[in-house]
């Protein structure tokens, strides 16, 4: 009996092993297709089609469905949080119910750019020990030879913002340099090769490129382009102030700096599916938009804070999402920004108003550039980032505070900018006050655990 039966599963257990083998042979075949960075097979429900005119916001109510959606209202599916929102692409003006908004070009972002000649000696040959691992040795013990005789070695150009801001003292009290936090930079995306940056960034699976409609969300254009560089400029400047932490990369801007606001509002859910700890957005709108809003709720309501540039229009025009992030109806997960120069005064460019709730730097920062070069911005684009990057450097380490209450500790805990009789046609417009990281570290962090 039992020969009979090994005789009859025998050709079971080799049919099995053949489409087995057979399995193996397609996998190895798909992944040799793949490009360096294809590994993303998951897609945002955007992906594929072609932009909309319109966007519809709809709150959902726990039993609906997506077919139910889009057959009520007549549109496709962009974003779907179930028992939270939905965002659904329309080709005209016409849906009943819920609230629609023109989509293409709302978002801009707005900083120059000044290139070098050639690039840094930072990261001359294309790489960078000090970068490597994610980590630097330089950091090790309490003190540091990147700041040997007091230049900031990695980056001399940088050298005085950092200590305007107090980065100097910052290891010492924040070892963990951001570690196993991840900050989203939703941007022009960023130059996915840079020495600066490569080991410094997420996994390639969980990318996308909102603007592109593919997984690479590198930097696309050319010297000279609006936007070519701000995101890269804004990620290395998370890199320099936390160098440990993560950043995610999603493009949402073309070179030209415009982009698409179903695109800003993607991203945002799709940073929070994917576990980032912080969002960045150094971009801007003229005015209020529903579909991002219910996209930055949904982040706040998962505990991730949200910073955001105030505009570089010179007036008080600031612009949206920072425009709303001193509402207290939406608590202290949010934090809007603008810039001062090196002596604290307000930058010239810098838009101001009563939402505007921290100042930082924002003048000449300098940073990795597309083509492995460097680069240095001026802009509100760059001031929101050293908030984000401060906020890392908290979240990696032992909080006496709850984290949902950093974005409003990094206000407290500012350095006064209003004692400088340049600042007062700006009282109480150009934020709480300036970054200080050494207050603030020191304000939220236990001491008994460093």
């Amino acid at each position: 009996m039992l020969s009979h039966l090994h005789s009859i599963s025998e050709p079971s257990q080799a049919k099995r092993r053949w489409l087995l083998t057979l399995i193996t042979l397609l996998l190895m075949l798909v992944s040799a297709g793949c490009g360096l960075f294809e590994s993303n097979t998951e897609q945002p429900l955007s992906a594929g089609h072609p932009d909309p005119a319109f966007v519809l916001t709809v709150p959902l109510e726990p039993l609906d469905t997506p077919t139910d959606i889009e057959e009520r209202f007549g549109g496709r599916l962009v974003v779907w949080e179930r028992g939270h929102y939905a965002l659904l692409a329309l080709a005209a003006d016409s849906a009943v119910g819920g609230i629609v908004e023109a989509n293409l070009d709302a978002f801009l972002t707005g900083a120059e750019a000044a290139w070098m000649n050639g690039s840094s000696s930072v990261w001359a040959g294309g790489s960078s020990s000090v970068w490597a691992g994610g980590s630097s040795s330089v950091w090790a013990g309490g003190s540091s030879s990147v700041w040997a005789g007091g230049v900031y070695t990695w980056m001399p150009e940088n050298t005085g913002t950092w200590q305007q801001i107090g980065l100097q003292e910052m290891h010492q009290l924040a070892p963990n340099l951001g570690y196993g936090i991840t900050v989203a930079v939703i941007d022009t995306g960023v130059d996915l090769n840079h020495p600066a940056l490569r080991e410094a960034l997420a996994p390639a699976d969980l990318w996308w490129d909102f603007y592109g409609g593919d997984a690479i969300p590198r930097e696309q254009g050319r010297i000279g382009n609006v936007g070519y560089g701000h995101g890269t400029n804004v990620a290395g400047i998370i890199r320099q102030i936390a160098p440990r932490a993560t950043i995610l990369p999603l493009r949402v801007l073309g070179p030209d700096g415009a982009g698409n606001l179903h695109d800003v509002a993607a991203a945002i859910d799709w940073a929070v599916e994917k576990g980032a700890h912080v969002i960045n957005l150094s971009l801007g709108s003229d005015s209020y938009s529903e579909a991002v809003d219910a996209a930055i709720r949904f982040a706040t309501s998962k505990g991730v804070l949200v910073v955001a540039s105030s505009g570089n229009t010179e007036d008080t025009n600031v612009t949206y999402p920072a425009s709303s992030a001193a509402d207290e109806a939406e608590g202290w997960q949010r934090l809007s920004v603008t810039s001062v120069g090196p002596d604290d005064v307000k930058s010239d460019f810098a838009t101001f108003g009563p939402s505007v709730e921290l100042a930082a730097p924002g003048e000449q920062v300098y940073g990795p550039a597309p083509e492995e070069q460097m680069a240095n911005w001026s802009g509100t684009s760059m001031s929101a980032p050293m908030a984000s990057a401060a906020l890392a450097l908290a979240l990696a380490e032992t909080l006496i505070v709850p984290a949902s209450d950093l974005a409003y500790k990094v206000m407290v805990y500012s350095a006064d900018i209003y004692t400088n009789s340049l600042n007062d046609p700006y009282t109480d417009l150009i934020g709480a006050g300036r970054l200080d990281l050494f207050r603030f570290l020191n304000g939220v962090l236990d001491q008994a655990a460093r």
